[in-house]
């Protein structure tokens, strides 16, 4: 993954340079030698330079540095093969030397790697190591393989991930030995390595561990785990990439998701970006509309549409609209009309906004919505101007159709509801309807906190227009009166206020919002677990995953379970797909079919999904390779957990069948513990025995001191 100044700016690129992550810091610098640098990278290395401890990290920044002021001044750096063999003798200008074998000549590089073996250059001090790792990466053959095997048992872990680099390069045939050790190494750098050359022995098992990365607290580890992401074949990531979009508004992340988005944009990605967008809300959902928009953009810039960027999108939410409204009749059991009041998040063109500047890290907006790097510059457009107020003629509202009053609320912006306000206000008394609900919706967009409480009052209403209105409007104006009846609201009949209640519910709490579809998919009631599943398509799926999953183990309704199938298989990826083959194999005899179904419809998504680099089949073979395992390894576990049962039985001591295996002291007789009654006489037994030839002996000692020296 490129990670330049035209793509992410001075400040990110500054962020890589000095990060914990030593892989991203030493591919930066790879990039920057091997282009012509800018001023202003030459100026981010020497801040680097002053801030980096690490000393192999800093020793490479210094060479980046050095040579990029060579470029900038015009002067070709060049060291003869005479002149490198004097500086492999003098330890004491290894800067010197790291600068030579960065510009060694191609033409030259053999008689070059020659002078490096002669001189035994693994010997060198560790800074200079990841230099010579990297021209054998470009240089070197088989025969260097040892050398570098050697290496991956270094101290420093930058070493270790250049020699790693090199290896996969020159001998990837070996690699597989010495990859597994380093899987669960404590270096994250090396970890991260390691995992990505492993992909080529084991998919299943080298993306379970970078999703351990990709999906930890620490955005450090997050961030290493993008990088490396990128070398993966992209349709194998996409899904994980998606999930993680939906999990953080971390800039730094999503500019970095952005950007393999970008890279590797395709026309069904927007959707599979749009349809998580839908359970979002507030900022983050906005921040992932720009993202869209930005792989849209990708997308026309390639080519690989043949409508404008706006068309293209009104399609996209066409679509994505239609596929909601086909899984929430089969999972809600809503009507035709309450299905299309379905909610879903607005895209619009902004074509006419200027573009933000790529620095901006602290807009994850504007980040996310860069323009392609090969895209021309657009000249800036006029800024677009101020929203005016409805031309209609508010002195006139009484005479307006129920209709026109409805539009002239909808559209009315924050000028003319402070224009208006007195008047707005006195509509409350005589409005009915949908232009009661369009009121109420004006308010929620514009009012304040002491507009809820004449809101409140329509929060009981039959007419289920009013109440999603009030729902939206509280969700703003006071949440903490909404969240009383959310729950209450997630449970209606109608259709429309339960879909609009549950997404607000998502936006405003998504802790308790689990907590409650947790307990209605337990719930032992059908009905309550019916509803659990309808309100799981409507929120996150992160939310819902894990609950989602415990109810398929456990489900015995055909109905429900083919329900949980739909939600399922709407969000495939490996580690679901492994999870649900786990569950079918263990599930009752009587719903062993329905089972089947489920795990086939998420391994022919999960295939779609892989853009078919992996078929359905092969998913499957996976899949029931992966339980093999899983299996195995239960049956290991327990057997060794019986052996250490049988073993700590058999040196316990029994004083009744005498099946002591040890020998036991006396303090263990006294102190250790028994119910039966026989073993405690016998305990007592011996103790008085104990006592007995204690005075006994003290008796003999008295005697023979009376005998020797008579008594006193």
């Amino acid at each position: 993954m490129a990670i330049s100044n035209s793509q992410l700016g001075a400040q990110e690129l500054l962020s890589a340079l000095i990060s914990e992550n030593g892989t991203l810091t030493l591919t930066c610098l790879d990039e920057i030698d091997g282009r012509e640098p800018t001023r202003a990278e030459a100026e981010i290395l020497n801040q680097a330079l002053s801030s980096v401890k690490n000393t192999v990290l800093a020793f490479q920044i210094k060479k980046s540095l050095r040579l990029a002021i060579f470029k900038l001044k015009k002067t070709h750096f060049k060291v003869s093969l005479e002149g490198l063999e004097k500086l492999l003798e003098d330890h004491n200008r290894l800067d010197d030397l790291a600068l030579g074998i960065a510009t060694v000549e191609p033409a030259e590089a053999f008689l070059a790697a020659d002078y490096f073996r002669n001189a035994n250059w693994q010997d060198f001090p560790p800074q200079i190591l990841v230099s010579f790792c990297n021209f054998f990466r470009k240089h070197g053959n088989i025969s260097d393989s040892p050398v570098l095997q050697d290496l991956t048992r270094h101290q420093d872990a930058n070493v270790i991930t250049a020699a790693l680099t090199a290896l996969e390069r020159l001998d990837p045939g070996n690699l597989q030995g010495i990859i597994i050790p380093l899987l669960d190494s404590p270096q994250n750098e090396v970890k991260a390595q390691a995992i990505q050359a492993f992909y080529r022995w084991n998919r299943a098992e080298a993306l379970k561990h970078l999703l351990k990365l990709l999906y930890s607290t620490n955005e450090q580890e997050v961030i290493l785990a993008l990088h490396h992401a990128a070398y993966f074949p992209y349709p194998e990531i996409e899904p994980y990439l998606i999930r993680l979009l939906t999990q953080t508004t971390s800039p730094s992340i999503l500019m970095r998701i952005t950007q393999i988005f970008k890279t590797n944009a395709n026309p069904e990605l927007p959707f599979r970006i749009f349809w998580v967008n839908r359970s979002l809300s507030g900022q983050h959902q906005s921040l992932v509309k720009g993202i869209i928009l930005g792989v849209v953009r990708a997308l026309a810039d390639s080519n690989q549409i043949s409508v404008s960027v706006q068309d293209y999108l009104n399609d996209l939410k066409n679509r994505v609209k239609q596929e909601e409204l086909r899984l929430l009749k089969v999972t809600c059991k809503v009507s035709n009309e309450e299905a299309e009041e379905a909610i879903l998040p607005e895209i619009e063109e902004r074509a006419s906004e200027p573009e933000p500047e790529p620095a901006a890290a602290n807009d994850t907006a504007s980040a996310a919505s860069l323009p392609s790097p090969a895209a021309p510059a657009a000249p800036k457009p006029p800024p677009p101007p101020p929203m005016k107020s409805p031309e209609v003629d508010f002195e006139r509202y009484d005479s307006l159709a129920e209709q026109e009053k409805v539009q002239l609320l909808a559209r009315a912006n924050a000028n003319f509801f402070k224009e208006n306000r007195p008047r707005l206000n006195s509509l409350f008394n005589d409005a009915q309807g949908r232009e009661l609900a369009a009121l109420i919706n004006l308010f929620g967009k514009f009012g304040t906190y002491d507009d809820a409480a004449k809101i409140k009052g329509f929060v009981k209403s039959d007419n289920p227009d009013i109440v999603c209105a009030c729902i939206k409007a509280l969700s703003t104006l006071d949440t903490e009166y909404l969240c009383l009846y959310l729950p209450q609201f997630m449970q209606e009949k109608n259709g429309k206020v339960r879909m609009t209640a549950t997404r607000i519910f998502v936006s405003i709490d998504r802790d308790r919002i689990r907590g409650l579809l947790t307990g209605l998919l337990a719930s032992s009631n059908v009905k309550q677990r019916l509803l659990g599943v309808s309100m799981s398509m409507l929120v996150d799926f992160n939310i819902v995953r894990q609950p989602l999953i415990e109810a398929l183990a456990r489900e015995t309704s055909v109905e429900i379970l083919e329900k949980i199938g739909l939600v399922l298989s709407a969000n495939p990826d490996r580690e679901l797909l492994n999870v649900v083959y786990s569950i079918a194999q263990n599930c009752r005899s009587s719903l062993i079919m329905d089972h089947k179904s489920v795990v086939e419809k998420l391994a022919d998504n999960l295939a779609i999904a892989l853009n078919h680099i992996s078929p359905a089949e092969e998913l499957l073979k996976e899949a029931a390779d992966a339980y093999e395992i899983d299996q195995k390894a239960l049956k290991a576990a327990k057997k060794e957990e019986e052996k250490q049962t049988s073993l700590k039985k058999s040196i316990e001591f029994n004083p009744i069948s005498g099946d002591n295996q040890g020998e036991v002291s006396i303090q263990e007789i006294m102190t250790a513990n028994s119910s039966d009654p026989k073993a405690k006489r016998a305990k007592v037994t011996i103790i008085v025995w104990v006592l007995v030839a204690v005075v006994w002996g003290g008796s003999m000692a008295v005697l023979v001191l009376n005998y020797l020296f008579g008594a006193e």
